[in-house]
């Protein structure tokens, strides 16, 4: 084999690996697209409905904080309530750092940074969605506890699929090629 036939064919092979690096990254993107899509979405549908004073009211993660930290009706505010509303509020920025970090690990020269730091955010994103099933399932014991939405299954949903795409080994390969 001449010199030229190796280097011709160290050229194809090359820009065959190119290709394929490229299909792998095609395919990541489609899930992380849909991980972004229900984390947004759960940010903005309805988390939960109440029945307040005879009226139905439905309220979503950010009208949930703030109505923790608020003052109730007799214009005090409670201590535990604004614990919970500060934990909803790192939660939220905990969604959207997944958001951005996940976003940024589809870039073609990212970082190890930049998976460790999807790495934290799952772990936090895994903590603070049980954080918010605990919480919804201590107000099942009241007379009428308020009712499920659909803000919190999506939410479970892309954290499922945060975890998957930040844990797993062979997307972890795959992303860091």
């Amino acid at each position: 084999m001449t010199q030229d036939a190796r280097g011709a064919d160290s050229v194809s092979v090359q820009f065959l690996r190119e290709q394929v690096r490229e299909l792998e990254r095609a395919v990541l993107v489609f899930p992380v697209l849909v991980l972004e899509a229900l984390l947004a979405l759960a940010l903005i549908l309805p988390f939960l409905s109440d029945t307040i004073d005879g009226e139905e009211e439905t309220v979503n993660l950010f009208t949930f904080a703030g109505a923790l930290l608020g003052p109730d009706r007799e214009g005090e505010t409670d201590g535990v309530d604004m614990l919970f509303g500060i934990a909803f509020l790192v939660l939220i920025a905990v969604i959207i750092g997944t958001m951005i970090t996940a976003l940024v690990t589809l870039q073609r020269e990212s970082s190890t940074a930049a998976a460790r730091a999807l790495a934290v955010f799952t772990g936090l994103l895994i903590a603070g969605t049980a954080g918010a099933w605990l919480t919804l399932s201590l107000s099942l014991g009241k007379s009428s506890p308020p009712a499920l939405e659909l803000a919190l299954p999506l939410l479970t949903v892309a954290t499922v699929l945060t975890a998957v795409y930040a844990y797993l080994p062979t997307f972890r390969r795959i992303r860091e090629r």
